[in-house]
């Protein structure tokens, strides 16, 4: 060979040897990877960002089904979406796919929408919680009101379920505030309230859980912007929007003939949307009665429900507009034959919005009507036997309009608008005598009309500094139906401030706030009977009113997020139970203004992101609620005030690996409580304990297993004066489907 051509050949290897390092280091690498949530929800929309070791990065977004494919030599990703903490990790070697799992925000880093009464993300110097749907999947709580046990101080009248308990002892508590069934929280749905017009109580299965984005808990009165019925705060449930097209399902059965259908589906075209949503449960429930105390007369306290909705909509940049329709039927049995009761509810609603004077405004019309019917018996000291007695059915009709008018200008942000509710009800009541003698009809009920107009001003003085300044004046006026008993007519201002300091790690919050709740239609005009227990109603009840004061610190250190909140609240005119006169065969109470409660504690709250798979969180509730200074009832002088438990708590554990499991556990306790205003009826310290696994099948489909009450406690829920108890160890198996 030639010298020449040696030569080349010899220097065309040595090029090619150097050259293909550089050709692979040149050549496109393939990513591929799938974002999905701690429950194994796919998250669309994330955005990814890759990173190369030279410096050099593209981005990304995953599809409908979290999934994402990157041509890119990257060494490092960071995922992130709306709601959700960031996450930084590097490209594992080898072509085995990446798994990003995406872990709510903590309440540190949590935005509140209902904090603002707005639709935006206005800023808010407000104690509040966020539950996402993710997280509800990962309970095993049966029933949302269940799940929302884990937040601060969340209490309902009765500890019961809501798939045991009957309706009208399902209002919300929150700081102490209580005293009788009638809720001092108010409850949303998208802005519509949830509580009762006439009763105030909650039915907490009318929005279907696949249709839940979010839930958002804000503590401490917030008259100045939802007026009457907000003495302990707002709880809000924010559906998923039809942003997108998008379905979800959770099918699932158990103990207790369980069986549950949630779905939820929403698409977009052209400016254009819609979506509707179905829920459907059927159970035998569980006895309310323990085996020791049961007669021949005591059966399972079940219940069926079906709920849904369905809205359609339009969008453009200046200007939305929706409109719901939504419906409710509910069949309960009450632990007897003879106490059943029903529920047929149904609604209309609109939402408009659009820029106008540089803000944006929004309307917001509803009108439901509700026929509620209810049953009520005398049972035999033996349990043997029980007679009818009472017979009821109530039928309201609601009408709401809210105005708002939202816009920042430079470092103010003014909320302000006006609110309109009209309520009339009417309860046709029929009595059977001891001989099983039937007379009626009686009529009770009224009108109830509510007019309000609300303002308030968020100022950023400085990076670090935020002042809340709102108030609200409300005009009630409530007509019975009965000529005879007074109308009344009062009008009340609820002012608040708030302020709240953050410097790096650290933030500082404190409010000073006044606010007032009506009385219900059915405090004023309907009783009702519980066991041996009967409670009159009363037309001449007056509002009651609180003044309280808060103050917390917030601590954020890396992946730690601690809070302590401290809170006074006094509740002047107090409407409570006030018990009358008490036999062995009956107790007699009334609702009456009691004078003042006195409620004060502290709450603490922790949230610990201790390595990328494993999460813990817990929360602790101090509180001392007393009744004070009771000219009107100086029986109760000094007592603890029912229904509000001194210490309650829990802690949760999230452990997510979607190579394996995603297994999650929850316990909540809570201390001895009162049942009734004099004290005489205990009900003892529990603690329940709960736990679910899931996996993921396949691309959105993943299949879960959970038990609630896993060591079987059998715990006090009300003494009436029977004891009753609450719901047992149950387990259920099912699936959840999920295209985002």
């Amino acid at each position: 060979m030639f010298p020449q051509a040696r030569a080349f050949i010899l220097c065309s290897l040595a090029v090619l040897v150097l050259a293909v390092p550089a050709l692979a280091a040149a050549q496109a690498v393939s990513i591929k990877g799938s974002v999905i949530d701690v429950s194994g929800a796919p998250v669309p929309g994330a955005d990814i960002t890759a990173r190369a070791k030279d410096g050099r990065t593209t981005t990304a977004k995953s599809d409908a089904f979290g999934n994402f494919d990157l041509e890119f030599p990257a060494d490092r990703l960071r995922v992130t979406s709306t709601g959700f903490e960031p996450v930084d990790m590097a490209v594992p070697a080898g072509d085995e796919p990446v798994y990003v799992v995406l872990r709510p925000a903590n309440f540190a880093d949590s935005v509140v929408v209902t904090a603002a009464r707005s639709a935006e993300r206005l800023p808010s110097a407000a104690s509040a919680t966020v539950i996402t749907s993710a997280e509800l999947n990962n309970m095993a709580a049966g029933a949302l009101d269940d799940a929302l046990r884990s937040t601060p101080g969340f209490t309902l009248f009765r500890r019961s379920s809501s798939r045991a308990s009957n309706p009208t002892t399902q209002g919300v508590t929150l700081r102490g505030v209580s005293g009788s069934g009638a809720s001092r929280t108010l409850v949303l749905a998208d802005g519509v309230p949830l509580n009762d017009p006439f009763g105030s109580w909650v039915y907490w299965n009318r929005v279907p859980q696949a249709a839940v984005d979010r839930v958002e808990v804000v503590r401490g009165a917030t008259g100045d912007l939802y007026g009457a019925g907000a003495l302990g705060g707002v709880v809000q449930l924010l559906t998923l929007q039809p942003d997108r097209t998008r379905a979800r399902a959770t099918i699932d059965g158990g103990s207790h003939d369980t069986f549950r259908g949630s779905l939820f589906a929403a698409g977009q075209h052209k400016g254009w949307s819609g979506s509707g949503a179905y829920e459907g449960v059927r159970t035998d429930g569980a006895y309310i009665v323990p085996a020791v105390s049961r007669g021949s007369v005591d059966t399972r306290s079940d219940s069926d429900y079906q709920t849904g909705f369905g809205t359609v909509g339009v969008r453009n940049n200046r200007f939305h507009a929706q409109v719901r329709g939504a419906g409710y039927k509910e069949d309960r049995g009450n632990g007897t034959p003879v106490q059943v009761n029903t529920t047929d509810w149904s609604q209309i609603s609109a939402d408009l919005g659009g820029v106008v004077g540089g803000g944006a405004l929004q309307v917001q019309f509803a009108g439901a009507s509700q026929d509620y019917y209810q049953t009520f018996s005398a049972v035999a000291a033996d349990r043997n036997s029980e007679r009818l007695t009472t017979e009821q059915t109530t039928d309201t009709s609601h009408r709401l309009v809210n105005a708002q008018w939202a816009r920042a200008f430079r470092t103010v942000t003014l909320v302000a608008g006006g609110d309109y509710h009209n309520t009339d009800s009417t309860v046709e009541e029929f009595r059977y005598s001891v001989t099983n003698v039937k007379t009626g009809p009686f009529f009770a009920g009224g009108t109830e009309l509510l007019k309000a107009a609300y303002a308030r001003a968020t100022v950023n003085a400085t990076d670090a500094l935020t002042l809340e300044l709102g108030g609200r004046g409300d005009w009630w006026t409530s007509t019975p139906e009965d000529p005879a008993l007074p109308a009344q007519s009062v009008k009340f201002f609820s002012p608040r401030a708030s302020v709240a300091w953050r410097q790096g790690r650290y933030s500082i919050q404190g409010a000073v706030y006044h606010a007032a709740r009506t009385p219900s239609l059915n405090e004023l005009h309907r009783g009702f009977r519980a066991g041996n227990v009967v409670t009159n109603a009363n037309p001449l009840l007056k509002p009651e009113t609180l003044t309280g004061v808060e103050g917390g610190v917030l601590m954020s250190m890396g992946k730690v997020s601690a809070r302590a909140t401290a809170f006074l609240n006094n509740l002047d005119g107090a409407i409570a139970n006030i018990t009358l006169t008490a036999t062995a065969a009956q107790i007699t109470r009334q609702r009456q203004n009691s004078d003042t409660i006195r409620a004060q504690g502290v709450e603490f709250e922790g949230d610990a992101r201790l390595t990328p798979s494993l999460s813990v969180n817990g929360q602790l509730v101090l509180t001392s609620s007393h009744f004070r200074g009771s000219v009107a009832a100086p029986a109760i002088e000094g007592n603890t005030v029912p229904q509000v438990p001194k210490v309650q708590g829990g802690f949760g554990l999230t452990w997510a690996d979607p190579r394996w499991l995603t297994f999650a556990t929850q316990v909540r306790l809570s201390g001895e409580q009162f049942d009734d205003d004099l004290n005489t009826f205990v009900l003892g310290a529990y603690g329940v304990w709960d736990a679910q696994a899931s996996r993921n099948l396949t691309r959105g489909l993943t299949s879960f297993i959970a038990m609630e009450n896993i060591l079987d406690q059998e715990y006090d829920t009300a003494r009436t004066p029977l004891r009753n108890i609450g719901w047992p160890r149950t387990l259920r198996v099912g699936v959840r489907i999920a295209w985002q």
